[in-house]
């Protein structure tokens, strides 16, 4: 407890959102949201969509539009702990383009927090972060699902739950576009071919980790993947879920 208060006052812990320097807190939320920026996040809460874990109308039913329109989704389910806003925006950005990997470990914490009993349930052999092409993890330095993926496993062992990362299931062998720009059609036309599986051996189930479902056009890809190289169940978590509302 010393050494995390010593570790505390020389690397005094920042606002996942707005990156400004915060003072002791008592609790997980004020140990990385200032005041200010506390309400800004919109944790998902039911209704979910049963397929990807977007928030959804009580009147949609038990999907999202998008779900509803998309027959081929290979993965079984996914779970997503916010949803996309303008603050996220920000706070993504920053892991990504400005180095604050460290944000990542709030969202691992609270991932882990209020999916326990889930992620118990699953029992899944290995939470494996999407990959990132080598030329993109140059200029990073690391991939954030990696690290987020970490996080959730570091986490998890709290409450005695055991799933191992394995960063070397899947590998990038295209350095895609941004997609973020692209629509979910011409995602798909820009993810093909853009993956690979290795030896997926005695491999029953596994969680997919990513910062952000958008479409769904990757984590399908490589759920699809997966099948095809024998893994039985496929499942998603993400830091934010884009919803259709």
């Amino acid at each position: 407890m010393i050494f995390e208060y010593i570790k505390k006052f020389i690397f005094p812990s920042r606002c996942v959102i707005c990156d400004k320097v915060l003072s002791f807190g008592n609790n997980l939320e004020s140990n990385y949201l200032c005041p200010n920026c506390k309400n800004s996040l919109e944790f998902i809460r039911k209704p979910t969509c049963v397929k990807c874990g977007a928030m959804i109308d009580e009147t949609d039913g038990t999907l999202c539009s998008r779900c509803k329109n998309n027959k081929e989704l290979e993965y079984e389910y996914g779970f997503g702990l916010l949803r996309y806003n303008d603050s996220l925006k920000e706070s993504l950005h920053r892991i990504k383009y400005n180095g604050k990997k460290e944000y990542l470990e709030f969202y691992g914490k609270c991932i882990a927090k209020s999916y326990k009993n889930l992620f118990k349930e699953i029992n899944a052999d290995y939470l494996v972060p999407v990959p990132i092409h080598k030329k993109r993890f140059k200029e990073r330095n690391y991939n954030q699902a990696s690290v987020l993926s970490h996080s959730i496993s570091k986490e998890l062992c709290k409450y005695g739950i055991s799933i191992p990362v394995n960063e070397y299931l899947i590998f990038r062998t295209k350095n895609t576009k941004v997609l973020n720009k692209l629509d979910g059609i011409d995602r798909g036309k820009e993810l093909n071919d853009a993956f690979k599986i290795r030896d997926l051996s005695n491999i029953e189930k596994i969680i997919l980790v990513d910062d952000i479902y958008t479409t769904g056009t990757t984590i399908n890809t490589i759920a699809s993947l997966l099948k095809l190289s024998g893994v039985k169940k496929v499942y998603f978590v993400s830091i934010a879920i884009v919803d259709n509302l």
